[in-house]
Formats: C-alpha cells, sequence, structure tokens
C-alpha cells in the first residue's frame, strides 16, 4: 500500500506491508519495482515496470515524463467547458464529438459490512490478547462474559511468564458494583474495589488474607452506623 505526502499530514510518502502493517520509506523498502498503482478514481501502469523504485517518479498523477499512463479519463465539467472557450467553439463548422469517459469497474467481492458492535470487539471472537515484558493483557468485550470481566492483567516475576506475581481483573456491569479485584496467589491476598452501592451495604474496599484476617472498607456515606472499617 502507497501513502503519498500532502494527504493526512504525510510530510513523506511511505509504504505499508499489509501482511505485517510495518512502514517503509521508499529509500528503504523491501520491493524492487512497481507494475501499476491503483486507487478508488483511477489506475495507472508503469510503462517500464523494469525500472526501480529510487528511478521512479512517484508524483504518477502528474506526470509528463510519459512514465505512467492512466487508463480511466477522469476530466471535471469546469476543465472541459474552459478547454471548450480556448479552443473558440466549433472548428469547420463540426461538431467535436466528447470523448466517453470510462468508469472504474465496481469490485467483484461484495460490500464489506461490519457491525458496530463487532467493530468495537476488536476480533472475531470478540477478545484479544497482548504480551509484554513480564506482564500479559487479556481484553473482553463488555457485558459478554458472565462475570461482567472485560479486562485481565496477569504480572509475572520472569520474563518466561510462569511465575504469576499479581493478577488484576476489571469488571462492569456487575450488581454487586465490583470494578477491580486483585489477586496475590503466592501471598493469598485477594483485594476487590467496589463502586458506592446500597446492594452490597457501600463497600469501598476489601482485603482477604486466607488463614489470618478480612477488612472491609466502606464508604463514608453509610447512613445506617457510619462504620468505616471493620
Amino acid at each position: 500500500m502507497l501513502i503519498q505526502r500532502g494527504a493526512r499530514d504525510m510530510m513523506q510518502s511511505i509504504f505499508i506491508e499489509p501482511t505485517t502493517g510495518r512502514k517503509y520509506s521508499l529509500e528503504n523498502s523491501p520491493y524492487h519495482s512497481i507494475e501499476a498503482i491503483f486507487n478508488h478514481q483511477n489506475f495507472w501502469v508503469n510503462l517500464d515496470p523494469s525500472r526501480e523504485i529510487a528511478e521512479l517518479n512517484m508524483d504518477f498523477q502528474k506526470d509528463v515524463t510519459g512514465a505512467w499512463e492512466y487508463v480511466m479519463v477522469t476530466m471535471k465539467k469546469g476543465e472541459d467547458d474552459e478547454e471548450d472557450e480556448e479552443e473558440g467553439g466549433d472548428v469547420g463548422g463540426e461538431e467535436l464529438e466528447d470523448e466517453e469517459n470510462l468508469d472504474m469497474p465496481p469490485p467483484w467481492s461484495p460490500k464489506l459490512i461490519v457491525a458496530a458492535e463487532k467493530f468495537n470487539d476488536g476480533t472475531k471472537g470478540g477478545g484479544k490478547t497482548l504480551f509484554y515484558k513480564k506482564s500479559k493483557v487479556d481484553f473482553y468485550p463488555e457485558c459478554k462474559q458472565v462475570d461482567g470481566l472485560v479486562k485481565r492483567i496477569s504480572l509475572y516475576e520472569d520474563y518466561k511468564r510462569l511465575v504469576v506475581k499479581e493478577i488484576r481483573s476489571y469488571y462492569s456491569c456487575r450488581k454487586d458494583k465490583l470494578v477491580v479485584r486483585r489477586r496475590f496467589p503466592y501471598q493469598f491476598k485477594l483485594c476487590e474495589h467496589y463502586e458506592s452501592s446500597a446492594a452490597n451495604s457501600y463497600w469501598k474496599k476489601l482485603i482477604s488474607v486466607d488463614g489470618e484476617y478480612r477488612k472491609l472498607y466502606f464508604f463514608h456515606h453509610r447512613n445506617k452506623d457510619h462504620l468505616i472499617l471493620r
């Protein structure tokens, strides 16, 4: 894919390899030559495909050297009227036949339609996983998991991601208003954070260590007994 400079605030023309998503400059690209270029309006053919990219004039839309040949005649109405005025009307009393413009043929594939919810999911299954140094992030579509899970971050002690240090789970659309759950497997520790809601007696945070203690923090606007910590 070729993106020309000028449009989209591009300072220089670049190539984008569709299979990898990597971008290359015209001077440092893995391609040898270009046989043809097309967009939604026209189709340009390189008359000398043996020439390397560095030797090509990439301004093919305004080419005057004859290196590129367009296929579709795209002349605007205003330009056509100006040429008629410069020619001074008919020549020898004979009317000049207008050159028939060719249109780009429709694509052979059906029109691509992507539902908004599928587009927001990002992937076909609605979830994706990203790997970072000593961490992993899992994304899930909103309101599609049974427990309301939307994101999970796993932190590791080693670079091979074998020893789990902490697991952070983010939730949405839950009745108990749970938003974040943090688990520390090797410490047997659990921390939960809630939104303010009467459904869970205005719990703010829960800290629990198996076999040792359990702490409950409440929001300050708890009206019944004004309890803050238990």
